[in-house]
């Protein structure tokens, strides 16, 4: 065994002896707020099926409240608030609980399709201390409007990272690779150098939300891996003076494992990921499937950290001992059936898997 698998043989399974502890002693790290399901764009692949019409949006009290008891339950500065949505700057009163957020002392990020931001936001932004901001680009020009589902879209987010860029706020874009676009991963790339982003995550569409209806879009076993390969290959790259990653979702192999993202896979749902919706139910990762069992809670009349403390118990177990599918598998250890937004509920069972035939990619 050379030095370098000796080491990541250790440190996964450091990590899995992590997540053991994990499980028993959740620790809530990063909470994810969905300001609406509201958006501006209506994407064909849209995991939370949200678009323009028959909209709800978080109650401004309520959710403030709910930070407010959040920050005297925990340190504040120890949890990172997400906002998304939807589109989380349809908020009608975003900003003032952006504002909130800053005096409360929470780190706070958004993830955004960007056409709604110009100069004025962007210095608004910047004034209320943003750390990090995802911005979606899902091709070039013809294929990102194709999969946004409106025209003259990919003009107005381009404008977004120059707006940002130009109030000195650090820029991740965050590109769903499918079948459509699959082919133009290097233009991709040569576009993305001229734009000054801090960094490129790049995932796989997933068979989730309005995706299921467009199969075709899928990535194949091959292409899946070819995708993988071009992000390693890039990511150590001393032409690009950016950082270009996969997301976090799925274990990857003991092969993919920390070549392509700094850290190990862990699906974090449950156990330091927490998010609450907006009708205020209280979730766990905002990516899996809408399900009424699923639902711990609703921030009108429960106290979010007793709900954190107390249930999520389907997320807080050892899943990979459910599935069949997993029993044989030597790396099973260090994934545990893979993520929670590609698990099957009604059979108990991973969808995703790159190691062997388990629904989507096949070896």
């Amino acid at each position: 065994m050379n030095e370098k698998v000796k080491i990541k043989s250790e440190n996964m399974t450091r990590l899995s002896q992590y997540r053991e502890q994990l499980l028993k002693n959740p620790r809530l790290t990063y909470l994810f707020i969905e300001m609406t399901n509201s958006c501006n764009l209506n994407c064909l692949h849209c995991g939370s099926g949200c678009g323009q019409k028959n909209y709800e949006y978080i109650e401004t009290d309520i959710l403030l409240k709910t930070l407010k008891q959040l920050a005297g339950d925990y340190n504040p500065q120890a949890i990172m608030i997400c906002l998304t949505g939807g589109e989380p700057l349809l908020h009608p009163d975003f900003f003032k609980i952006v504002e909130e957020i800053v005096n409360l002392g929470f780190p706070w990020g958004i993830t955004t399709n960007g056409t709604l931001i110009d100069i004025k936001k962007a210095k608004k932004l910047k004034d209320l201390k943003l750390e990090s901001v995802s911005i979606s680009l899902d091709g070039l020009k013809e294929n990102h409007e194709w999969l946004r589902n409106v025209k003259g879209c990919f003009d107005k987010t381009i404008d977004a990272v120059k707006y940002l860029n130009s109030v000195n706020i650090p820029v991740q874009i965050t590109t769903v690779i499918h079948k459509k676009n699959f082919h133009e991963l290097e233009e991709m790339l040569e576009f993305i150098k001229t734009l000054n982003i801090a960094s490129w995550r790049i995932v796989n569409v997933e068979p989730i939300g309005r995706a299921l209806k467009y199969n075709d879009i899928l990535l194949s076993y091959e292409e899946m891996v070819n995708l993988i390969d071009f992000i390693r290959e890039k990511r150590y790259s001393k032409e690009i003076d950016f950082d270009v990653c996969f997301g976090c979702s799925h274990y990857l192999s003991f092969e993919y494992e920390h070549e392509v993202r700094d850290n190990y896979f862990i699906c974090g749902a449950g156990i330091y990921v927490g998010s609450i919706l907006c009708n205020g139910d209280i979730y766990s990762c905002l990516d899996i499937e809408r399900r009424k069992e699923l639902v711990q809670g609703n921030i009108r009349v429960d106290r979010f950290s007793e709900v954190w403390e107390n249930k999520f118990k389907e997320f807080r177990e050892n899943r990979v001992n459910k599935s069949s599918k997993c029993i044989d598998c030597i790396e099973r250890e260090f994934c545990n059936a893979d993520s929670m937004h590609t698990w099957d509920f009604e059979a108990d069972e991973p969808m995703f898997c790159i190691l062997r035939k388990v629904g989507i990619y096949e070896i």
